[in-house]
């Protein structure tokens, strides 16, 4: 059969621009809708548009075209179409006699091939069967291996959706967009200052993040438009106004106020910023492998679950210093298969109190692999840095139980941190813990602002994990009787000036010169 050009992966991925006229085509299809189309549905209708035309093309060819078949005559001259070879053409230059008594009398032509320099002999006048003889009417496009337009889109992976997006982002005069949608500029329907002020005031009075759709009930816009096109103005006047957070709702577009979101759900605090770094996983034993997962680091490198397997009812975490200090807790690689992936950046979320019952908003920051909103959760229950914190679904949509496990308080050794010139430096101090503690991760700071500023300086000079560790854990080893650290203690400490998982560090902490793992755990220098 013949191939197509549309049905050539590299094609959509490499060679394909958008041009002047899928330009027009896009403007013409979403000015023709009612509704906002998804970049995905707009690349969708391109393959299918170059396939059309493509195949009609082709179409047009094959009726004008002489199509070669054995037994036909040819002459000098003649320009045949070959659909063993794609449909090239070529023109015959030379007739000669066959010479093969099975076949009786017969023709050999030479023809010029398009494409090739050595010409090809081909078989005239042939009465005997071949397997090129075209019986009938043969459609010599038809192929039932043909692959979709929604095939073709999914083996593109997002390198067609790309190509449209960045056109579509580039020509602002022409098209809009709100989330994954597109409109034509023409298509919008005016948003004042006074829609969006009736919008900041319902939101206020809700307490929560409130739908679009909601909004729309007391926000008067064009009632003549389609309830989509409506949406799509009001989301579109929204994403431009700072005043607005977009967020998701269980797969539903609300909108809530920045001015009434913590700071760690609006932008990504610098304690909790991890840039990937390079290292040797092979380093890791299996006894760091087991501790790297019992941290349940969000940033760690381990092997995701398989898609079936079925969802956790329940994850616990241990509170580091970052998070702490943000007022957040870490989507573990446990805790992120029971919160759905988000099409925007941030899912609202509520949690609820296990201690008191009590409600707050949380907020997912899936770029941050976080959820942030329990700074004050945090502060109310004294929850220490080490603490085993409890995280579940309740049975109600988007609403989770965040609780802790208390116990009679009693006397811990606590790591305490402080800051000595331009070094971290522990102290041990009794403190009285009446919480589930992991003693290992379990710590305090003296002064907040004091670790803050050398994490700044530790960033600002591009201090390596191998340095921290160096200097870290020696100070780890020199508070305990028996010379000894724990590499939780470790991962622990080395977070307070720079966030990392725990596999960077204990590759770097297994290349210093005489590091010895005593068992356990724990290792000496």
């Amino acid at each position: 059969m013949i191939r197509r050009k549309t049905q050539d992966i590299d094609y959509w991925i490499h060679e394909y621009e958008v041009d002047e006229a899928d330009h027009e085509f896009i403007y013409d299809l979403l000015a023709e809708s009612d509704a906002p189309i998804s970049t995905e549905d707009l690349a969708l209708a391109i393959i299918r548009r170059h396939s059309e035309q493509e195949e009609n093309f082709l179409r047009n060819e094959l009726a004008k075209a002489t199509i070669y078949d054995p037994r036909d005559a040819y002459e000098v001259g003649d320009v045949i179409y070959f659909p063993a070879f794609d449909l090239r053409k070529g023109e015959v230059t030379a007739i000669r006699s066959g010479n093969n008594p099975e076949h009786g009398e017969f023709d050999v032509i030479t023809v010029s091939l398009e494409g090739e320099k050595k010409p090809r002999a081909f078989a005239a006048r042939l009465q005997t069967p071949h397997k090129l003889n075209r019986d009938g009417e043969v459609d010599l496009l038809l192929d039932e291996e043909l692959l979709t337009p929604e095939g073709i889109l999914e083996m593109t992976g997002d390198a067609l959706v790309t190509k449209l997006e960045k056109h579509l982002a580039e020509n602002t005069d022409y098209f809009v967009r709100a989330g994954r949608a597109w409109l034509t500029t023409d298509q919008l329907i005016p948003v004042n200052i006074g829609h969006l002020n009736i919008a900041e005031a319902l939101i206020e009075m809700e307490g929560a993040p409130v739908t679009t759709e909601k909004l729309l009930e007391q926000v008067d816009l064009d009632p003549d438009m389609s309830q989509s096109i409506r949406v799509f103005s009001l989301d579109m006047a929204m994403q431009h106004d700072d005043r607005f957070v977009r967020v998701d709702l269980g797969g539903q577009t609300g909108w809530y106020l920045r001015r009434l979101m913590p700071d760690a759900a609006v932008t990504i605090p610098d304690v909790l910023r991890y840039e990937p770094v390079d290292y040797d996983r092979s380093l890791l034993n299996v006894e760091l492998l087991q501790v790297e997962y019992e941290l349940q680091d969000e940033w760690s490198d381990t092997p995701e679950p398989e898609e079936d397997e079925e969802k956790p009812q329940s994850a616990v975490f241990i509170l580091i210093y970052p998070h702490y200090a943000a007022g957040t807790m870490p989507l573990t690689p446990t805790i992120r298969r029971m919160i759905s992936p988000a099409s925007n950046g941030v899912t609202a979320i509520t949690l609820v109190d296990g201690r008191w019952g009590s409600k707050m908003p949380g907020w997912v920051v899936h770029e941050g692999r976080y959820i942030a909103g329990l700074g004050d959760w945090y502060k109310e229950h004294k929850l220490p840095v080490g603490a085993r914190i409890l995280f579940q679904p309740t049975g109600n949509p988007n609403e989770y139980l965040i609780d802790f496990k208390p116990q009679r308080a009693k006397r811990h050794w606590v790591r305490l941190a402080l800051v000595q010139g331009r070094k971290l430096v522990f102290q041990a101090q009794q403190k009285a813990i009446n919480v589930d503690v992991d003693d290992q991760v379990l710590l305090s700071v003296g002064d907040p602002a004091a670790i803050e500023d050398l994490r700044q300086m530790v960033e600002l000079e591009e201090y390596s994990v191998e340095d921290l560790v160096a200097l870290i854990m020696p100070e780890l080893v020199r508070m305990s009787p028996q010379s000894t650290a724990h590499v939780k203690s470790l991962y622990s400490a080395v977070n307070l000036v720079r966030r990392l998982p725990p596999g960077p560090i204990f590759a770097a902490l297994v290349q210093i010169p005489g590091a010895t793992d005593t068992g356990s755990g724990f290792w000496s220098l």
